[in-house]
């Protein structure tokens, strides 16, 4: 029988071994350096947007040039009258979600967007999914151009990674 303080020295002494293999995998650096990212979103769901918004905002404040791109039902996250949708049903509703969010000191949804605004995401709509959802363009939020998908395969060609989410 082991005695109980050699027992949590034991414990200790690992804890601290897989705390430093951690600590490198930190100070790991990457490869190429990555000077852009294009951003793809193809749903409205809330998860999906949050997560694209939350990786743009990383993009930016590692000094990325960040360009979202929003195609099929994801052209309705740049809305003015967006409403956040669910994903499936039986899930919690959105507003549930939010107050866990900023319980655990989390960032919402809308925060994020303006948060990408202001740090120069670009936003860019597809002109082709406008038009099959019947959106004109007085209908999105400010600072959204709306592209031709010829002209957003010409701007991602040259980012060095490129996203969907979806």
């Amino acid at each position: 029988m082991i005695p109980k303080i050699q027992f949590l020295l034991i414990k200790m002494d690992s804890k601290e071994k897989l705390r430093k293999e951690y600590e490198k995998t930190i100070k790991r650096e990457l490869a190429k350096k990555v000077g852009s990212i294009t951003i793809i979103v193809a749903e409205d769901t809330y998860d999906k947007a949050l997560t694209a918004f939350n990786i743009g905002v990383a993009g930016a404040e590692l000094g990325m040039k960040v360009l979202m791109f929003f195609t099929s039902r994801g052209v309705n996250v740049v809305k003015k009258s967006y409403k956040p949708r669910r994903a499936r049903w039986g899930e919690s509703p959105i507003g549930w979600k939010e107050t866990f969010i900023k319980n655990r000191g989390g960032t919402t949804l809308a925060h994020l967007m303006y948060q990408a605004k202001d740090m120069g995401v670009e936003f860019n709509a597809c002109y082709t999914s406008m038009i099959s959802m019947g959106l004109k363009d007085d209908m999105l939020l400010e600072n959204v151009r709306v592209l031709r998908m010829s002209e957003f395969l010409g701007l991602s060609v040259g980012t060095d990674m490129q996203l969907v989410i979806g």
